[in-house]
Protein backbone atom coordinates (compact mmCIF):
# COMPACT_ATOMS: atom_id res chain seq x y z
CA UNK A 1 0.00 0.00 0.00
CA UNK A 2 0.91 3.61 -0.58
CA UNK A 3 0.85 6.48 2.07
CA UNK A 4 -3.30 6.75 1.24
CA UNK A 5 -4.17 3.04 2.36
CA UNK A 6 -4.59 2.29 -1.31
CA UNK A 7 -3.03 -0.98 -3.16
CA UNK A 8 -0.15 -0.94 -5.29
CA UNK A 9 0.95 -3.24 -7.93
CA UNK A 10 4.59 -4.45 -6.70
CA UNK A 11 6.28 -6.82 -4.54
CA UNK A 12 8.54 -4.22 -2.92
CA UNK A 13 8.09 -2.16 0.02
CA UNK A 14 10.68 0.26 -0.72
CA UNK A 15 8.93 1.43 -4.43
CA UNK A 16 6.09 1.64 -2.58
CA UNK A 17 7.75 3.64 -0.25
CA UNK A 18 9.39 5.90 -3.02
CA UNK A 19 5.91 6.00 -4.47
CA UNK A 20 4.49 7.50 -1.59
CA UNK A 21 7.76 9.70 -0.97
CA UNK A 22 6.98 11.45 -4.88
CA UNK A 23 3.65 12.15 -3.50
CA UNK A 24 5.36 14.28 -0.34
CA UNK A 25 7.41 15.75 -2.84
CA UNK A 26 5.13 17.23 -5.15
CA UNK A 27 2.30 18.16 -2.88
CA UNK A 28 4.71 19.88 -0.53
CA UNK A 29 6.33 21.72 -3.70
CA UNK A 30 10.49 20.16 -2.84
CA UNK A 31 12.60 20.81 -5.10
CA UNK A 32 12.78 18.93 -7.97
CA UNK A 33 15.89 16.81 -6.49
CA UNK A 34 13.26 15.53 -4.72
CA UNK A 35 10.69 14.71 -7.35
CA UNK A 36 13.75 12.34 -8.63
CA UNK A 37 12.76 9.75 -6.09
CA UNK A 38 9.98 8.37 -9.06
CA UNK A 39 12.83 7.69 -10.71
CA UNK A 40 14.27 5.65 -7.46
CA UNK A 41 10.90 3.55 -7.89
CA UNK A 42 11.20 2.44 -11.07
CA UNK A 43 14.62 1.54 -10.52
CA UNK A 44 13.43 -0.35 -7.34
CA UNK A 45 10.18 -2.08 -9.47
CA UNK A 46 10.85 -1.54 -13.54
CA UNK A 47 7.01 -3.35 -13.81
CA UNK A 48 5.52 -1.03 -11.19
CA UNK A 49 2.69 1.13 -12.92
CA UNK A 50 2.32 3.75 -10.57
CA UNK A 51 5.70 3.90 -10.49
CA UNK A 52 6.01 4.56 -14.14
CA UNK A 53 3.20 6.71 -14.53
CA UNK A 54 4.73 9.19 -11.53
CA UNK A 55 8.51 8.92 -12.68
CA UNK A 56 6.33 9.72 -16.77
CA UNK A 57 4.60 13.05 -14.40
CA UNK A 58 8.05 13.97 -13.38
CA UNK A 59 9.86 13.72 -16.93
CA UNK A 60 7.19 15.73 -18.51
CA UNK A 61 6.87 18.42 -15.39
CA UNK A 62 10.97 18.85 -16.29
CA UNK A 63 10.68 19.31 -19.71
CA UNK A 64 11.63 15.67 -20.68
CA UNK A 65 8.57 14.86 -22.63
CA UNK A 66 10.13 12.02 -24.60
CA UNK A 67 11.25 9.95 -21.75
CA UNK A 68 7.38 10.39 -20.80
CA UNK A 69 6.21 9.41 -23.88
CA UNK A 70 8.01 6.65 -23.72
CA UNK A 71 6.71 5.58 -20.20
CA UNK A 72 3.04 5.57 -20.77
CA UNK A 73 2.92 4.23 -24.34
CA UNK A 74 4.75 1.16 -22.53
CA UNK A 75 1.83 1.47 -19.99
CA UNK A 76 -0.93 2.13 -22.25
CA UNK A 77 0.30 -1.09 -24.20
CA UNK A 78 0.29 -2.95 -21.37
CA UNK A 79 -3.53 -2.30 -21.12
CA UNK A 80 -4.55 -3.23 -24.07
CA UNK A 81 -2.76 -5.83 -24.80
CA UNK A 82 -4.07 -7.52 -21.19
CA UNK A 83 -1.02 -7.67 -19.43
CA UNK A 84 -2.73 -5.46 -16.98
CA UNK A 85 -4.80 -7.78 -15.62
CA UNK A 86 -3.75 -7.75 -11.95
CA UNK A 87 -3.40 -3.95 -11.99
CA UNK A 88 -5.70 -2.06 -9.76
CA UNK A 89 -8.65 0.24 -11.33
CA UNK A 90 -6.87 3.09 -10.16
CA UNK A 91 -3.54 2.08 -11.78
CA UNK A 92 -5.35 1.86 -14.90
CA UNK A 93 -6.74 5.36 -14.41
CA UNK A 94 -3.92 6.73 -13.66
CA UNK A 95 -2.35 5.49 -17.29
CA UNK A 96 -5.26 7.04 -19.07
CA UNK A 97 -5.31 10.57 -16.93
CA UNK A 98 -1.46 10.61 -17.52
CA UNK A 99 -1.67 9.68 -21.55
CA UNK A 100 -4.69 12.40 -22.12
CA UNK A 101 -2.32 14.98 -20.61
CA UNK A 102 1.07 14.10 -21.41
CA UNK A 103 0.43 12.25 -25.20
CA UNK A 104 -2.55 13.59 -26.18
CA UNK A 105 -2.48 17.48 -25.01
CA UNK A 106 -5.81 17.06 -23.60
CA UNK A 107 -6.44 18.25 -20.32
CA UNK A 108 -9.57 18.36 -19.79
CA UNK A 109 -9.99 14.93 -20.47
CA UNK A 110 -7.16 14.53 -18.01
CA UNK A 111 -9.08 16.11 -15.11
CA UNK A 112 -12.12 13.80 -15.86
CA UNK A 113 -10.59 10.80 -15.35
CA UNK A 114 -8.91 12.70 -11.86
CA UNK A 115 -12.13 13.10 -11.37
CA UNK A 116 -13.43 9.52 -11.05
CA UNK A 117 -10.02 8.59 -9.59
CA UNK A 118 -10.90 11.21 -6.70
CA UNK A 119 -14.42 10.46 -5.89
CA UNK A 120 -13.74 6.40 -5.84
CA UNK A 121 -10.62 7.19 -3.87
CA UNK A 122 -11.18 11.02 -1.74
CA UNK A 123 -8.10 10.40 0.04
CA UNK A 124 -6.13 10.54 -2.89
CA UNK A 125 -4.87 14.02 -2.71
CA UNK A 126 -2.24 13.49 -5.52
CA UNK A 127 -4.81 12.90 -7.72
CA UNK A 128 -6.70 16.02 -6.11
CA UNK A 129 -3.32 18.39 -6.69
CA UNK A 130 -3.23 16.90 -10.39
CA UNK A 131 -6.52 17.35 -10.51
CA UNK A 132 -6.10 21.77 -9.32
CA UNK A 133 -3.01 21.81 -12.26
CA UNK A 134 -5.45 20.92 -14.91
CA UNK A 135 -7.94 23.10 -13.94
CA UNK A 136 -5.32 25.64 -13.77
CA UNK A 137 -3.93 25.00 -17.53
CA UNK A 138 -7.86 25.47 -18.22
CA UNK A 139 -8.18 28.55 -16.32
CA UNK A 140 -11.63 26.57 -14.54
CA UNK A 141 -11.87 27.58 -11.03
CA UNK A 142 -14.93 25.35 -11.16
CA UNK A 143 -12.91 22.23 -11.77
CA UNK A 144 -10.55 23.14 -9.42
CA UNK A 145 -13.08 23.37 -6.98
CA UNK A 146 -14.93 20.14 -7.56
CA UNK A 147 -12.32 17.88 -7.29
CA UNK A 148 -11.05 19.13 -3.59
CA UNK A 149 -14.97 18.97 -2.28
CA UNK A 150 -14.85 14.82 -3.18
CA UNK A 151 -11.46 14.90 -0.91
CA UNK A 152 -12.85 17.55 1.77
CA UNK A 153 -16.68 15.63 1.84
CA UNK A 154 -14.93 12.43 3.04
CA UNK A 155 -12.20 14.06 5.82
CA UNK A 156 -13.61 12.57 9.43
CA UNK A 157 -9.86 13.27 11.07
CA UNK A 158 -8.47 16.00 13.49
CA UNK A 159 -6.12 17.44 12.18
CA UNK A 160 -7.09 16.61 8.74
CA UNK A 161 -4.82 15.44 5.99
CA UNK A 162 -1.78 17.78 5.31
CA UNK A 163 -2.13 19.47 2.39
CA UNK A 164 -6.09 19.50 1.97
CA UNK A 165 -6.54 22.83 3.80
CA UNK A 166 -4.35 24.77 0.90
CA UNK A 167 -6.03 23.24 -1.95
CA UNK A 168 -9.38 23.69 -0.25
CA UNK A 169 -8.64 27.61 0.01
CA UNK A 170 -7.84 27.84 -3.47
CA UNK A 171 -10.55 26.14 -4.66
CA UNK A 172 -12.91 28.69 -3.04
CA UNK A 173 -11.07 31.50 -4.05
CA UNK A 174 -10.91 30.29 -7.77
CA UNK A 175 -14.97 30.41 -7.55
CA UNK A 176 -14.77 33.66 -6.06
CA UNK A 177 -15.63 32.88 -3.05
CA UNK A 178 -12.82 35.22 -1.20
CA UNK A 179 -13.99 35.51 2.22
CA UNK A 180 -14.83 31.45 2.54
CA UNK A 181 -11.50 30.72 1.57
CA UNK A 182 -9.44 33.14 3.82
CA UNK A 183 -11.48 31.59 6.56
CA UNK A 184 -10.76 28.00 5.10
CA UNK A 185 -6.72 28.88 5.01
CA UNK A 186 -7.31 30.37 8.45
CA UNK A 187 -8.53 26.51 9.71
CA UNK A 188 -5.51 24.97 7.99
CA UNK A 189 -3.16 27.49 9.40
CA UNK A 190 -4.50 26.77 12.55
CA UNK A 191 -3.21 23.13 12.24
CA UNK A 192 0.21 23.80 11.56
CA UNK A 193 1.50 22.93 14.30
CA UNK A 194 0.36 19.42 14.15
CA UNK A 195 1.18 19.35 10.45
CA UNK A 196 3.87 21.61 9.56
CA UNK A 197 4.21 24.31 7.32
CA UNK A 198 2.23 24.31 3.90
CA UNK A 199 3.85 27.14 1.08
CA UNK A 200 0.59 26.23 -0.80
CA UNK A 201 -1.23 27.44 1.83
CA UNK A 202 0.08 30.87 2.09
CA UNK A 203 -0.18 30.93 -1.15
CA UNK A 204 -4.20 30.54 -1.23
CA UNK A 205 -4.23 32.99 1.53
CA UNK A 206 -2.70 35.06 -0.13
CA UNK A 207 -4.71 35.03 -3.56
CA UNK A 208 -8.27 35.32 -0.55
CA UNK A 209 -6.85 38.40 0.52
CA UNK A 210 -6.60 40.09 -3.11
CA UNK A 211 -9.57 40.11 -4.47
CA UNK A 212 -11.39 41.65 -1.29
CA UNK A 213 -10.16 44.81 -2.41
CA UNK A 214 -7.57 47.38 -1.53
CA UNK A 215 -8.79 47.66 2.06
CA UNK A 216 -7.38 44.42 2.73
CA UNK A 217 -4.10 45.68 0.73
CA UNK A 218 -1.77 46.78 4.15
CA UNK A 219 -3.07 42.92 5.90
CA UNK A 220 -2.32 40.76 3.14
CA UNK A 221 1.22 42.60 3.34
CA UNK A 222 1.50 42.22 6.82
CA UNK A 223 0.73 38.24 6.71
CA UNK A 224 2.84 37.39 3.40
CA UNK A 225 6.10 39.40 5.23
CA UNK A 226 4.94 37.00 8.71
CA UNK A 227 5.15 34.41 6.49
CA UNK A 228 8.00 35.12 3.58
CA UNK A 229 11.25 33.82 6.03
CA UNK A 230 9.29 30.38 5.56
CA UNK A 231 9.99 30.28 1.40
CA UNK A 232 13.17 28.88 0.78
CA UNK A 233 15.06 28.51 -2.61
CA UNK A 234 16.63 25.38 -1.66
CA UNK A 235 13.39 23.74 0.32
CA UNK A 236 10.81 24.80 -2.21
CA UNK A 237 10.03 24.22 -6.17
CA UNK A 238 11.08 26.68 -8.00
CA UNK A 239 7.74 27.23 -9.14
CA UNK A 240 6.28 27.71 -5.62
CA UNK A 241 9.22 29.46 -3.90
CA UNK A 242 9.36 32.55 -6.80
CA UNK A 243 5.54 32.60 -6.89
CA UNK A 244 5.10 33.60 -2.89
CA UNK A 245 7.71 35.90 -3.52
CA UNK A 246 5.89 37.26 -6.69
CA UNK A 247 2.61 37.66 -4.57
CA UNK A 248 4.89 39.67 -1.78
CA UNK A 249 6.36 41.96 -4.80
CA UNK A 250 3.30 42.70 -6.89
CA UNK A 251 1.36 43.69 -3.42
CA UNK A 252 4.46 46.75 -3.31
CA UNK A 253 3.72 46.90 -6.77
CA UNK A 254 0.33 48.17 -5.78
CA UNK A 255 1.10 49.91 -3.12
CA UNK A 256 4.06 51.95 -4.76
CA UNK A 257 6.59 50.41 -3.39
CA UNK A 258 8.69 50.05 -6.26
CA UNK A 259 12.08 49.65 -4.63
CA UNK A 260 10.70 46.92 -2.46
CA UNK A 261 9.60 45.57 -5.18
CA UNK A 262 12.54 45.66 -7.30
CA UNK A 263 14.86 44.16 -4.82
CA UNK A 264 12.70 41.10 -4.22
CA UNK A 265 13.12 40.79 -8.16
CA UNK A 266 16.59 40.88 -8.05
CA UNK A 267 16.68 38.54 -4.84
CA UNK A 268 13.93 36.44 -5.46
CA UNK A 269 11.99 36.18 -8.80
CA UNK A 270 15.68 36.50 -11.38
CA UNK A 271 18.66 36.05 -9.20
CA UNK A 272 21.39 35.74 -11.06
CA UNK A 273 23.55 33.57 -8.75
CA UNK A 274 21.26 31.20 -9.18
CA UNK A 275 21.17 29.99 -13.24
CA UNK A 276 19.42 26.54 -12.30
CA UNK A 277 16.41 28.39 -10.73
CA UNK A 278 16.61 30.65 -13.98
CA UNK A 279 15.71 27.80 -16.09
CA UNK A 280 12.09 26.65 -14.89
CA UNK A 281 9.39 28.02 -16.95
CA UNK A 282 7.09 28.78 -14.30
CA UNK A 283 10.28 31.31 -12.96
CA UNK A 284 10.77 32.96 -16.10
CA UNK A 285 6.57 33.90 -15.99
CA UNK A 286 6.81 34.99 -12.51
CA UNK A 287 9.67 37.47 -13.26
CA UNK A 288 8.22 38.28 -16.34
CA UNK A 289 4.41 39.07 -15.02
CA UNK A 290 6.28 41.62 -12.28
CA UNK A 291 7.98 43.33 -14.94
CA UNK A 292 4.98 43.98 -17.16
CA UNK A 293 3.58 45.64 -13.51
CA UNK A 294 5.84 47.42 -13.33
CA UNK A 295 5.91 48.45 -16.79
CA UNK A 296 1.63 49.64 -16.95
CA UNK A 297 1.35 53.21 -17.87
CA UNK A 298 0.64 54.62 -14.95
CA UNK A 299 3.36 53.46 -12.85
CA UNK A 300 6.48 54.96 -14.51
CA UNK A 301 8.72 52.43 -13.86
CA UNK A 302 10.12 51.56 -17.25
CA UNK A 303 13.73 52.90 -16.45
CA UNK A 304 13.66 50.20 -13.48
CA UNK A 305 11.59 47.15 -16.30
CA UNK A 306 13.71 47.65 -19.35
CA UNK A 307 16.85 46.40 -18.69
CA UNK A 308 15.76 43.32 -17.07
CA UNK A 309 13.06 42.50 -19.50
CA UNK A 310 16.10 41.52 -21.80
CA UNK A 311 17.73 39.56 -18.88
CA UNK A 312 14.96 37.47 -18.65
CA UNK A 313 14.26 36.93 -22.24
CA UNK A 314 18.01 35.58 -22.79
CA UNK A 315 17.37 33.36 -19.94
CA UNK A 316 14.13 31.88 -21.80
CA UNK A 317 16.48 30.89 -25.12
CA UNK A 318 16.83 27.24 -25.37
CA UNK A 319 14.16 26.60 -22.69
CA UNK A 320 10.55 28.42 -23.35
CA UNK A 321 11.93 30.15 -26.61
CA UNK A 322 13.76 28.63 -29.14
CA UNK A 323 17.74 28.72 -29.31
CA UNK A 324 20.40 30.28 -31.24
CA UNK A 325 19.71 27.50 -33.33
CA UNK A 326 15.79 28.54 -34.12
CA UNK A 327 14.75 24.85 -32.78
CA UNK A 328 11.74 24.79 -30.66
CA UNK A 329 13.06 24.50 -27.06
CA UNK A 330 11.77 21.74 -24.74
CA UNK A 331 8.95 23.70 -22.88
CA UNK A 332 8.45 25.62 -25.73
CA UNK A 333 4.28 26.43 -25.81
CA UNK A 334 4.20 24.30 -22.26
CA UNK A 335 2.56 28.02 -20.93
CA UNK A 336 0.24 29.51 -22.99
CA UNK A 337 -0.04 32.58 -20.86
CA UNK A 338 3.87 32.65 -20.13
CA UNK A 339 3.49 32.89 -24.39
CA UNK A 340 1.30 35.53 -24.40
CA UNK A 341 3.58 37.81 -21.87
CA UNK A 342 6.36 36.39 -23.88
CA UNK A 343 4.96 38.81 -27.01
CA UNK A 344 4.76 41.98 -24.25
CA UNK A 345 8.62 41.12 -22.97
CA UNK A 346 9.91 41.20 -27.12
CA UNK A 347 7.71 44.34 -27.53
CA UNK A 348 9.59 45.83 -24.76
CA UNK A 349 13.17 44.66 -25.90
CA UNK A 350 12.82 45.77 -29.42
CA UNK A 351 15.41 48.64 -30.63
CA UNK A 352 15.29 50.82 -33.68
CA UNK A 353 12.33 49.54 -35.13
CA UNK A 354 13.61 46.07 -35.34
CA UNK A 355 10.78 43.73 -34.94
CA UNK A 356 12.36 40.75 -36.11
CA UNK A 357 12.68 38.43 -32.38
CA UNK A 358 8.57 39.49 -32.11
CA UNK A 359 7.52 38.53 -35.80
CA UNK A 360 8.88 35.27 -35.27
CA UNK A 361 7.93 34.38 -32.32
CA UNK A 362 4.56 34.98 -33.27
CA UNK A 363 4.97 32.97 -36.06
CA UNK A 364 5.67 29.86 -33.41
CA UNK A 365 2.78 30.83 -31.58
CA UNK A 366 0.38 30.95 -35.08
CA UNK A 367 1.90 27.58 -35.65
CA UNK A 368 1.30 26.33 -31.99
CA UNK A 369 -2.52 27.43 -32.15
CA UNK A 370 -3.18 25.30 -35.65
CA UNK A 371 -1.75 22.46 -33.69
CA UNK A 372 -3.71 22.76 -31.03
CA UNK A 373 -7.04 22.85 -32.50
CA UNK A 374 -6.25 19.98 -34.22
CA UNK A 375 -6.26 18.28 -30.71
CA UNK A 376 -9.25 15.96 -29.42
CA UNK A 377 -9.54 17.34 -26.09
CA UNK A 378 -12.63 19.55 -25.08
CA UNK A 379 -12.43 23.05 -26.06
CA UNK A 380 -9.39 22.29 -28.13
CA UNK A 381 -10.44 24.54 -31.08
CA UNK A 382 -11.60 27.41 -28.87
CA UNK A 383 -8.89 27.60 -26.60
CA UNK A 384 -6.39 28.32 -29.92
CA UNK A 385 -8.40 30.51 -31.05
CA UNK A 386 -8.60 32.55 -28.10
CA UNK A 387 -4.55 31.97 -27.46
CA UNK A 388 -3.93 33.49 -31.02
CA UNK A 389 -6.33 36.19 -30.69
CA UNK A 390 -4.68 37.78 -26.88
CA UNK A 391 -1.29 37.14 -28.50
CA UNK A 392 -1.81 39.68 -31.58
CA UNK A 393 -3.53 42.19 -29.56
CA UNK A 394 -0.61 42.26 -27.21
CA UNK A 395 2.03 42.88 -29.91
CA UNK A 396 -0.54 45.62 -31.19
CA UNK A 397 -1.11 47.50 -28.09
CA UNK A 398 2.84 47.58 -27.08
CA UNK A 399 5.13 46.95 -30.55
CA UNK A 400 6.60 50.39 -31.12
CA UNK A 401 7.81 49.93 -34.90
CA UNK A 402 4.54 50.88 -36.50
CA UNK A 403 4.14 54.64 -37.77
CA UNK A 404 3.07 56.96 -35.07
CA UNK A 405 0.48 58.33 -37.11
CA UNK A 406 -2.19 55.45 -37.04
CA UNK A 407 -0.56 53.71 -33.59
CA UNK A 408 -3.86 55.48 -31.52
CA UNK A 409 -6.01 53.75 -33.58
CA UNK A 410 -4.53 50.48 -33.63
CA UNK A 411 -4.13 50.88 -30.38
CA UNK A 412 -7.64 51.44 -29.36
CA UNK A 413 -8.42 48.34 -31.72
CA UNK A 414 -6.16 46.55 -30.47
CA UNK A 415 -7.69 47.46 -26.58
CA UNK A 416 -11.31 47.02 -27.66
CA UNK A 417 -10.93 43.47 -29.44
CA UNK A 418 -8.66 42.24 -26.09
CA UNK A 419 -11.50 43.84 -23.70
CA UNK A 420 -13.96 41.25 -25.77
CA UNK A 421 -12.22 38.44 -25.53
CA UNK A 422 -12.36 38.94 -21.72
CA UNK A 423 -14.54 36.13 -20.81
CA UNK A 424 -12.27 33.77 -22.93
CA UNK A 425 -8.86 34.75 -21.18
CA UNK A 426 -9.21 32.17 -18.73
CA UNK A 427 -7.92 30.02 -22.23
CA UNK A 428 -4.46 31.21 -21.72
CA UNK A 429 -4.30 29.19 -17.80
CA UNK A 430 -3.52 30.60 -14.51
CA UNK A 431 -4.95 32.12 -12.05
CA UNK A 432 -7.05 35.03 -12.49
CA UNK A 433 -4.52 37.59 -10.56
CA UNK A 434 -1.70 36.12 -13.00
CA UNK A 435 -4.11 37.31 -16.36
CA UNK A 436 -4.59 40.66 -14.47
CA UNK A 437 -1.91 41.54 -16.78
CA UNK A 438 -4.33 41.81 -19.14
CA UNK A 439 -6.88 43.59 -17.31
CA UNK A 440 -3.86 45.87 -17.09
CA UNK A 441 -3.35 46.31 -20.44
CA UNK A 442 -6.83 47.32 -21.11
CA UNK A 443 -7.58 49.21 -18.24
CA UNK A 444 -4.39 50.91 -16.77
CA UNK A 445 -2.90 49.79 -12.98
CA UNK A 446 -4.81 47.69 -11.46
CA UNK A 447 -4.65 47.36 -7.23
CA UNK A 448 -6.44 43.96 -5.92
CA UNK A 449 -8.07 42.51 -8.73
CA UNK A 450 -10.24 46.29 -9.64
CA UNK A 451 -9.10 48.99 -11.88
CA UNK A 452 -6.92 52.00 -10.27
CA UNK A 453 -8.96 54.83 -10.75
CA UNK A 454 -8.06 57.09 -8.19
CA UNK A 455 -3.93 56.72 -8.68
CA UNK A 456 -3.15 60.09 -9.67
CA UNK A 457 -4.83 61.67 -7.10
CA UNK A 458 -3.43 59.67 -4.36
CA UNK A 459 0.06 59.22 -5.49
CA UNK A 460 0.83 62.51 -7.35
Amino acid sequence: EDSFGLSLTTASSKCAAAVSSYYEAVLAYKPFSAWAVADDATSLDARCPLARVLAADFAFCKGDASRAKALLEECAAEVASGAAATWTWREERYVKAWSRWCLEGDPSGCYEVLKEVVEKHPQDLFAVKRGHIMGLILGDGSRIMSIVECAAAAVKCTPPPRFLYGMWSFGLEQQGKYEEAEAKAREGLAFEKDLGPDAWLDHSLAHAFYFQGEDMLDEALEFLESRCSNWSATELHPFLYTHNWWHLALLYVEKRSFDKAIQIFDERLWPEKDPDLLKDPQVQLNALNLLWRLDTEGRGQIELSRPRWKKVLAGCAGISLPGSDGAKAPCQHGDLLLDVVLVRAFCATSTGGNAKPLDEWLGCMAAHAEDMAKGSGEGAAERAEAYAACALCVAELFRGDMPEAALPARQAAARTELRELKPRWASLGGSEEQRNILEEAVEGPIVCGAPEMNFTAIFR
